[in-house]
């Protein structure tokens, strides 16, 4: 009889260490990442450096293509405002992240998925169309909200 309870604990332990490993999603998501989720896109869409700062830890890192790493809140918002500054005329039209998973782990939580962007410089140009590949990890602030404190983003 102890073996076979000790053999349906290791199978249960198996299957819940497999199932966790191919990347399903964490039961119960916070509110707080669903509420960061919500504010991503609408700064996004809103061209809004100061709000998408704003989701930003102060040690955050934010690794993209063709840049060096931009570490810091503050390099963050530098960076952020000089970009739309260049740009001033262009409209983001669509941001749609495609989340696949999300883990929690105590006050970290991360996250991987596919985001769908698209943006126009004029009433009359078709928009220019992005999909690329995200790796994000959040960290749960004191006040209980999360943050982004680490972002990899790079073309699909």
């Amino acid at each position: 009889m102890t073996k076979v309870i000790l053999i349906l604990a290791i199978s249960l332990l198996a299957v819940t260490l497999a199932y966790s490993a191919r990347g399903h999603r964490s039961a119960a998501i916070p509110a707080g990442i669903e509420k960061l989720h919500k504010d991503d896109i609408n700064a996004t869409i809103g061209r809004d450096a100061d709000g998408l700062t704003a989701l930003w830890d102060d040690d955050a890192v934010l690794l993209q293509p063709g840049t060096p790493p931009i570490i810091g809140k503050t390099a963050f918002h530098d960076f952020m405002k000089h970009a739309l500054a260049k740009s001033p005329s262009f409209k983001e039209v669509k941001y749609v992240p495609d989340i696949h998973n999300i883990q929690v782990a105590g006050d970290v939580a991360y996250e991987w998925g596919y985001f769908d962007a698209a943006q126009k410089n004029s009433d009359q140009q078709a928009p220019q169309s992005l999909r690329a590949k995200l790796l994000r990890v959040m960290k749960r602030q004191a006040d209980g909200s999360w943050r982004f404190t680490r972002v990899m983003w790079l073309p699909d």
